[in-house]
């Protein structure tokens, strides 16, 4: 079995319960009704610390993925038993932080029955039940101001859905129209291809570029964690490498996954901006 018919019975499970690899959703904010605007996770903050577990274990098996995919199916239930994610609570407080400091500024809530995994990586690795996969989701979400946390579900609400559905038009905002960034001059930006190239949000701030950067930024390597590891592991490498000729020892990053590719490299200190609003 190769990546692509592993992604695709990924893919065709997740139809199911709209969330990838068996992962459960899990309630970490409220619900809290009759606002103006919600918070859509997308769920990729709280997923993110499983994909990099299931990396970990990728990792050590490179060489030998098509067997690995052939009997995930069968062992994934123990796999998530025998696999605790790390720093799974990082992930959640960022989320919760984020809600609360919107809080502050919009009328904003939350419901759970709305707030799933896009399917993103689907979309990304050319999966045939996408397209299925985001019809579901359209007829959950509805007509909502939406607030995202990532790139990727922005992308995907603000571009891919209403490609499969030009009815599906929510108002879709990247919680950077609502807060105020402060002073990010001790970090280095390591900005988001997705928000960069993809949507054309550039945000402002005063942390230090590194040579590639805005519509040219590098790479954390996530793209292609699932397929090779340790390519993955050497694109971020270089890209730290990269990051750290500014001088800086802090990088900034705008995306879960960005977070977990640069941090496990253990050579900055690399930070959320939602960690640090």
């Amino acid at each position: 079995m190769d990546i692509g018919e592993f992604i695709d019975i990924i893919a065709k499970e997740s139809l199911k319960d709209l969330m990838p690899l068996g992962i459960k959703r899990e309630r970490i904010i409220e619900d809290s009704p009759d606002h103006e605007y919600y918070l859509f996770t997308g769920q990729l903050y709280q997923i993110t610390p499983y994909l990099e577990s299931l990396r970990e274990i990728m990792e050590r098996l490179e060489n030998i993925e098509e067997r690995f995919f052939s009997i995930y199916p069968y062992v994934k239930n123990i796999v998530w038993k025998v696999v605790r994610p790390k720093e799974k609570e990082r992930y959640r407080r960022i989320v919760v932080n984020a809600y609360n400091k919107l809080r502050e500024r919009i009328d904003l809530g939350y419901d759970f029955s709305i707030d799933y995994y896009t399917g993103i990586i689907f979309y990304e690795m050319g999966s045939k039940y996408f397209d299925d996969y985001a019809r579901k989701m359209i007829s959950i979400i509805g007509k909502r101001k939406l607030i995202t946390l990532d790139p990727h579900t922005t992308y995907a609400l603000r571009v891919i859905y209403r490609e499969i559905d030009p009815d599906f038009n929510p108002e879709v905002h990247h919680y950077t129209e609502f807060i105020e960034l402060g002073d990010l001059s001790a970090y280095v930006d390591h900005e988001s291809c997705y928000l960069n190239r993809y949507l054309d949000i550039n945000i402002k701030n005063n942390a230090s570029k590194p040579e590639h950067s805005g519509k040219e930024t590098g790479c954390c390597g996530g793209p292609i964690e699932l397929i090779s590891p340790r390519l993955a592991t050497a694109i971020a490498n270089s890209r730290m490498d990269e990051l750290l000729k500014t001088g800086k020892n802090n990088v900034l990053v705008w995306c879960p996954i960005c977070l977990s590719n640069l941090s496990r490299l253990k050579r900055a200190n690399v930070r959320d901006i939602l960690e640090i609003i």
